[in-house]
């Protein structure tokens, strides 16, 4: 099923991210995340951070991590990955000639998000042209040129079941930051936790009153 892909600039209004018209099963792609968490928090979502921290700095054939209730799993298509560190954070990268880094969640996310870029060999940032693709073949394309430029997806249907973030750009390899989680409670918990409020709340009243 092809995706309609709404590509949102950091001058995206409040109003306009609350407003926008989303087909059915539509995938949004944000490339502000300032404005990806106004539209994920518009949704309802709940948003986790993977800083990869808890990565000991060096190569690895892959990595597995938790975030929120967000399992993931990155490896590369060809050669290895690696953690370094850049401006004082830990980052995940491709290694020896690999340019394709791959993420898969467990369960699916509703959206995903992260700082997208290029490093060259020293782990010095560069400029590339980033490709982010979903599992469906969503993806989106640009040029990316700090550490700090964001890349971010919500789906207004079917979970996000992974990612892949390649370049083309020749003696380059694909760097992320930190990593994002959007998840959606189950109709059920969000029961619970409607049901929890209102004792909650009852359980106050009934408190003010009795100390009255």
């Amino acid at each position: 099923m092809k995706n309609t892909i709404l590509a949102v600039s950091v001058v995206a209004t409040l109003a306009g991210l609350g407003m926008s018209s989303i087909a059915s099963g539509a995938v949004v792609v944000i490339n502000s995340r300032a404005a990806w968490d106004v539209y994920v928090g518009f949704q309802g979502a709940t948003v986790a951070t993977e800083n990869f921290q808890s990565f000991q700095i060096g190569y690895q054939p892959s990595a597995t991590g938790t975030a929120g209730g967000t399992t993931w799993t990155a490896n590369a298509s060809l050669g290895q990955i690696t953690f370094q560190e850049l401006g004082g954070h830990r980052i995940i990268s491709t290694a020896l000639g690999g340019r394709t880094l791959n993420f898969t969640f467990a369960p699916g996310v509703q959206g995903i998000g992260g700082e997208m870029f290029g490093t060259n060999a020293a782990f010095a940032v560069v400029p590339a042209e980033i490709t982010v693709t979903l599992a469906d073949g969503t993806s989106y394309v640009n040029d990316q040129t700090s550490a700090s430029d964001f890349v971010g997806f919500y789906s207004n249907g079917a979970a996000i079941a992974s990612i892949s973030v390649s370049t083309s750009t020749e003696a380059t390899y694909v760097t992320v930051d930190d990593l994002y989680f959007a998840t959606v409670p189950a109709p059920g918990a969000l029961a619970l936790l409607s049901l929890a409020s209102v004792v909650g709340g009852r359980s106050r009243r009934r408190a003010t009153s009795a100390a009255v």
